[in-house]
């Protein structure tokens, strides 16, 4: 018996040895007093387990009373490693999910780049340190329009290919992150003109190859906008309002990257007082409608002509279309202004019928106008209510329009369409799915982008193109208008082709109201006089 003491107890010395590693390494992870008592007292348990072994072998015979203390000892020792085994893998399981949530919380689960958080800590890392670095922010062009054509699955894979690509060619040290969407923050720690432009040019090379998705090959460009710490400011929020600057110049040029310069935020201030004017000028009707004809090759009773808004100052200038409609999008002060317009429009018929000029006016409607129904409600209203005649009125819309939310604007079109209104795809040529607008949706005319009519005498190609539009809309039964006429050879060219409509100014400028009806008779274009 005295045997099966010492072998009892010796176990248990065993079993404690074997909990002292554990137990140091959870003291070593947990950092908690409750831990580092328990280890002491395995230290003293220990100590004890030794004292009482000596003791059995010292004698020669045991009683009940050690038998039973040295199983109790044992089957302690047992309690003990199973307690410190099962805490350790607890701690070390819950400390591996901690781990997980502290990557997920700091990356991005499509792409697994780091998030807006992760930049956001490292940035301010980098601002603490003080030393001089990049902030790069890039922006995929027309990313939406993907989204939107072939739908949001491969807009997904798009974004993961085009993650992994970059992060494998980046140099060591760069920080690459996706902030949100289809933008993405860059840090490098250079500012040197010389290593940014280096840095620029491996990214552009990269993004040379197409992007191949289950047989589908996008070619990706970026615009990127390089602001520098602490040159350009040394917190982080102007940092990146500044580089978003710079990367909004880089879109509006096309151009590569733009690093930010105070000429820039010049401009944003400008275009922050043009929108801030915005609601004045509605207000006090300072807006105006200029018309330009679309010439006819066919003697017909109605007489075309497209409606182009011009806000004039006090001056004498202008405030060019293309610098206050975009931020009359941005504000939502456009669908005022389109209605504005319209309502002028069903004025301006008035007056045209008055002069015995049968008119049609091409109106041009934002991508706002065809996100919800407050503009076909309205034109609903005006033709229920005797105002105007679907036929009296061309609704013209941009392919870049249409793709802002193409479900939408198939629902809105369709139902003007039913309406009578006609449909007038401007810009056609410049976008990648205008022949898939032309087959989902109800177009009864295509305008011929300018720059291809402006440049049919500079080389085969454009001359090609013109022709190809030509035809193409002939065999799909919708008329065609040339726009960018401005020789006469040109017109000579296009009258040839049968163009139907031709506009540009070698027939006229967009006149006021008051200007175009002496036009009209002059060319003879009154009712009376045909």
């Amino acid at each position: 018996m005295n045997i099966l003491s010492i072998c009892l107890v010796a176990l248990g010395l065993v079993f404690l040895s074997q909990s002292l590693k554990p137990a140091i390494k959870i003291c070593k992870q947990v950092h908690s007093l409750g831990w580092q008592l328990l280890l002491l007292l395995i230290v003293f348990f220990f100590i004890g387990y030794c004292s009482f072994l000596y003791y059995l072998t010292t004698i020669t015979t045991v009683s009940i009373v050690e038998i039973c203390l040295s199983t109790i000892l044992f089957g302690g020792s047992i309690f003990v490693f199973m307690v410190i085994e099962f805490s350790l893998n607890s701690i070390e399981e819950l400390h591996i999910i901690a781990q997980k949530e502290r990557y997920n919380a700091l990356h991005d689960s499509l792409t697994g780049l780091p998030n807006r958080l992760h930049f956001m800590e490292t940035v301010t890392t980098k601002v603490v340190a003080a030393a001089p670095f990049s902030v790069f922010v890039l922006d995929l062009n027309d990313f939406k329009q993907i989204n939107d054509v072939v739908g949001h699955y491969y807009g997904d894979q798009l974004l993961i290919k085009l993650s992994k690509r970059l992060s494998r060619a980046l140099p060591e040290g760069c920080f690459f992150s996706r902030v949100g969407g289809d933008e993405f923050v860059l840090l490098f720690n250079a500012i040197e003109l010389s290593e940014i432009s280096d840095l620029m040019a491996i990214i552009d090379k990269t993004l040379v190859k197409p992007f191949n998705i289950n047989s589908y090959n996008f070619n990706v460009r970026i615009s990127t906008g390089i602001s520098l710490f602490p040159y350009h400011s040394s917190t982080i929020a102007p940092l990146l309002q500044k580089a978003d600057t710079a990367m909004y110049e880089s879109k509006k040029q096309q151009v590569s990257y733009r690093l930010y310069n105070d000429t820039l935020d010049d401009d944003a201030k400008a275009r922050l007082a043009i929108s801030s004017k915005l609601h004045l000028a509605l207000a006090k009707n300072q807006f105006q409608l200029y018309y330009q004809p679309l010439v006819k090759l066919q003697s017909t009773k109605v007489h075309h002509f497209e409606a182009l808004l011009r806000w004039p100052q006090t001056d004498g200038s202008f405030i060019p279309p293309d610098q206050f409609i975009p931020l009359a999008e941005q504000n939502g002060t456009i669908r005022q202004i389109t209605l504005w317009v319209l309502d002028t429009i069903t004025q301006d018929l008035v007056d045209f019928a008055a002069q015995d000029v049968d008119a049609c006016i091409h109106i041009n409607l934002s991508a706002l106008d065809l996100q919800d129904d407050y503009f076909s409600t309205r034109l609903s209203a005006l033709v229920r209510e005797g105002l105007l005649s679907p036929v009296q009125l061309v609704l013209e819309v941009t392919e870049t329009a249409i793709m802002t939310d193409i479900t939408k604007t198939r629902d809105i079109l369709s139902k003007l369409s039913r309406l009578g209104f006609r449909i007038s795809l401007d810009d056609f040529g410049t976008g990648f799915s205008s022949m898939s607008i032309l087959r989902e949706l109800p177009i009864n005319q295509i305008k011929i982008d300018r720059s291809f009519v402006m440049a049919m005498h500079n080389g085969n190609t454009n001359n090609a193109i013109v022709r190809s539009i030509i035809f193409l809309a002939k065999n799909l039964g919708c008329s065609v208008v040339a726009e960018g006429v401005e020789t006469k050879a040109i017109a000579a060219e296009l009258t040839l082709l049968r163009c139907d409509y031709l506009q540009g100014y070698y027939y006229s400028k967009p006149l006021p109201l008051a200007s175009l009806l002496p036009y009209c008779e002059q060319q003879g274009w009154k009712v009376a006089l045909q």
